[in-house]
């Protein structure tokens, strides 16, 4: 018998024993960490739910998002290739008039906003406590606003 658990402390020894699967802060990763976690778990995951939202969004790439930064392999974010958010409230206020936009808007703010930051693992904003790191602003430029 003691030969036995010799025998398989020495096969889990060569083995180099379990990996070390604690997932990394968003903040800690590296760049090619950070890729393939955009790759292997934010791709797939927003896409499902940009697609549940809108099926055209079946075609969803990396470009989607981060526009000519894909192309240029920054993926710099915020995007200047997406819309452009009004800065102030009273701006914002007029712009989601719009009845399109405010569908999107709020499905955006509901969905998307905490889905990302539960993703990337960073509180999202929580306006009634101007609390949070992630927002609009973590995707969307806002417009007169240097970035």
């Amino acid at each position: 018998m003691q030969r036995v658990l010799i025998a398989m402390c020495l096969i889990v020894a060569a083995c180099g024993g379990e990996e070390d699967d604690a997932p990394v802060a968003w903040e800690d990763m590296s760049f090619d960490q950070r890729f393939a976690f955009m790759e292997d778990v934010v791709l797939p995951e927003m896409k499902e739910t940009f697609v549940a939202f809108d099926a055209k969004l079946e075609g969803m790439t990396c470009v989607t998002c981060h526009g000519s930064g894909a192309a240029d392999g920054t993926f710099a974010m915020p995007s200047p290739d997406l819309p452009p958010l009004p800065a102030t409230e009273e701006a914002f206020a007029e712009y989601v008039k719009d009845p399109e936009i405010e569908r999107w808007g709020t499905w955006m703010f509901e969905t998307v906003m905490p889905r990302m930051a539960d993703v990337l693992q960073i509180a999202a904003y929580d306006p009634m406590t101007n609390t949070g790191d992630f927002s609009c602003n973590g995707c969307h430029t806002l417009e007169g606003v240097e970035q």
